[in-house]
């Protein structure tokens, strides 16, 4: 077959348009993540692993040209009690609405002009929760948080996914879908 400037240019934007158009229909797939056998996360499958998000989680998952991150930690609930204890304000209690203060408190003097989405109080998996998204700046770039702070049974959890500002209508469902998925693993005897 002899192709032509014009057959070359025609076949090549077909190509492109089918390649957006199936990259427009196609939904994402997930996989769930265990952890320590202690909690899982059911995460986008075209996030891969990596470990230089955080230096505290135990969990650290990022797609770089999507500008897409997950973190997740986790702490034994009695470790956090010394925490409480040392607040002579008050302001903190060893529970989840104090846990969720203590946490965004500190986190909101990492970032510049955090804005704090509603706060809502939930059940996530049996687990009492909070979740919110946080707008602000790193660096000068504007960056959307989703994040949730959990209560288990013996360890508190934070999950954190963020991506840019500008693409957070692109990503909004993921990071709620990552923030809902936090399942503690039942130990087997």
């Amino acid at each position: 077959m002899i192709y032509t400037k014009n057959s070359l240019k025609h076949t090549l934007v077909l190509a492109v348009t089918a390649l957006l158009l199936y990259s427009c229909g196609a939904k994402d797939s997930y996989e769930t993540v265990t952890v320590e056998n202690k909690f899982e996360l059911t995460l986008p499958s075209f996030l891969s692993k990596t470990r230089d998000l955080n230096d505290d989680a135990s969990l650290q998952y990022q797609n770089a040209i999507r500008e897409f991150y997950v973190i997740a930690i986790h702490e034994p609930i009695i470790d956090v009690q010394p925490v409480i204890d040392e607040d002579v304000t008050g302001e903190y209690k060893n529970d989840i609405n104090g846990y969720y203060k203590l946490i965004s408190d500190n986190f909101k003097e990492a970032i510049v002009n955090p804005k704090v989405s509603k706060v809502t109080d939930t059940i996530v998996n049996n687990m009492p929760a909070k979740t919110a998204f946080i707008n602000g700046q790193i660096d000068g770039l504007d960056i959307v948080y989703a994040i949730g702070l959990y209560q288990g049974k013996e360890d508190y959890y934070q999950i954190f996914s963020w991506t840019l500002a500008d693409r957070k209508d692109r990503h909004k469902d993921n990071m709620s879908k990552i923030i809902y998925s936090l399942k503690e693993v039942e130990e087997t005897e």
